[in-house]
C-alpha cells in the first residue's frame, strides 16, 4: 500500500495524546504494545508484571505504522516491545507485489527495534473468519501470504514470534468461527487466547534476558 491521505489521521492524531498521557503512568521500562486496531482493542494494561503502553492505531498500515516506531521507541523507553500489524495491508485485490512492497516497510520497522537494542516479541495478523461483515473486504490468501513473510523476517531476530494466523486458523486458510467479531477484529474469547499467549511468551523472553545479565555479570 502506497502512502495515502487516511480517513483515520484525525483519530491518530488522538491516539497519539492518549499515547503520551499513557506514557507517563507507564514509565521507561515497561512494555510497548504497538500496531493497528487489534493492538488498540487490547484492554489489558499489564503482562507478565510489566505495564503496557498499548500504542494501537486503528485503520493503520505498515508504511503508516513505520515512521511512528523510533518515536514511540525514542519516547517510552521499553524494556521489551510487541509488534502486531499487517491486517490493513491484506485487502481485497492485495497483490504479491503489494505485499512485497509491505515487507520492506515490516523489515524496516524491525530495523529499528534492532537499532535502539529493544527486544520485539513479532505477532503475525490473525486470519480472516469467513462470512462476517468485514469479510469481503480483506483477502484471507493475502493474509496467509504476509503471516508467512513475517515470520521469515522475524525468525533470528525477534526475540520470539507468536504466530496468530496458525494459532487462530481452522488449518484451511481462514479463521476458526467465533474468533473474530466481524472477519478481522477479535472477539473477546480470541483476546483472551492472545492475552495468555502474550503472557507466556513475554514471562519467557524477560526470564531470558535476566539470566543473560546474570550470566554477563
Amino acid at each position: 500500500m502506497t502512502s495515502q491521505p487516511s480517513p483515520f489521521a484525525s483519530h491518530w492524531l488522538i491516539r497519539d495524546i492518549v499515547i503520551a498521557s499513557h506514557r507517563a503512568a507507564v514509565g521507561p521500562g515497561g512494555l510497548l504494545f504497538v500496531g493497528d486496531s487489534l493492538v488498540e482493542g487490547f484492554y489489558w494494561n499489564g503482562i507478565a508484571s510489566l505495564p503496557v503502553l498499548n500504542a494501537g492505531y486503528s485503520g493503520i498500515w505498515t508504511e503508516a505504522l513505520e515512521p511512528r516506531v523510533p518515536l514511540l521507541l525514542n519516547s517510552a523507553e521499553p524494556s521489551i516491545a510487541v509488534l502486531l500489524v499487517g491486517t490493513n495491508d491484506a485487502k481485497k485485490d492485495c497483490s504479491e507485489r503489494a505485499l512485497d512492497e509491505v515487507t520492506q516497510h515490516f523489515e524496516t520497522i524491525i530495523r529499528h527495534f534492532e537499532a535502539a537494542t529493544v527486544p520485539v516479541i513479532v505477532m503475525t495478523p490473525p486470519p480472516v473468519e469467513r462470512a462476517k461483515r468485514l469479510t469481503s473486504f480483506y483477502s484471507a490468501e493475502a493474509m496467509a501470504s504476509l503471516s508467512r513473510r513475517i515470520v521469515q523476517i522475524a525468525n533470528g531476530r525477534a526475540a520470539a514470534i507468536v504466530d496468530l494466523h496458525r494459532a487462530l486458523g481452522d488449518g484451511e486458510g481462514a479463521a476458526r468461527g467465533g474468533v473474530t467479531t466481524d472477519g478481522v477484529h477479535l472477539s473477546a474469547k480470541a483476546y483472551r487466547q492472545l492475552h495468555d499467549m502474550l503472557e507466556t511468551t513475554v514471562g519467557s523472553v524477560t526470564m531470558r534476558g535476566n539470566d543473560e545479565s546474570d550470566a554477563a555479570s
